[in-house]
């Protein structure tokens, strides 16, 4: 394992979660739909703090899966990564989204965000390792 690919592309996936949950992009829509504020009534640090904990463990999850199947190139670790957010991370929240009767453009922005950096790692953790 390249352990400065998998910290590089957990630190991009904190990145394009920032970008993507910031009231420019989908923040807005998204406070709207799940009727509550980003974070509301939690302490910021722990929040952070356990998403990052989440993407180191899914940047260590790609790289095991992109070294697994040999496609060692920025290309090859992106579709990896399209494949992990579309075929596990997508679809297991899709079912969530049916039973909890959530909005399907809050599951798009949360789902979007998921195999977008999914596939944002993959290219990072597949470029760097090659190196």
């Amino acid at each position: 394992m390249n352990w400065v690919a998998i910290i590089v592309a957990t630190i991009a996936a904190m990145v394009i979660g920032f970008l993507w949950y910031g009231t420019w992009a989908f923040g807005k829509s998204w406070m709207a739909l799940a009727g509550r504020g980003m974070g509301e009534g939690q302490q910021p640090g722990p929040l952070y703090a356990l998403t990052a904990v989440a993407a180191l463990v899914e940047a260590i999850a790609l790289s095991w899966f992109i070294s697994q199947t040999g496609w060692r190139t920025g290309s090859g670790g992106a579709l990896i990564g399209l494949y992990a957010g579309l075929g596990f991370t997508a679809t297991a929240m899709f079912s969530e989204v049916l039973f909890a009767g959530r909005p399907a453009r809050l599951y798009a922005i949360n789902a979007g965000y998921q195999v977008f950096q999914a596939v944002v790692m993959g290219a990072i953790i597949g470029f760097l390792g090659s190196m």
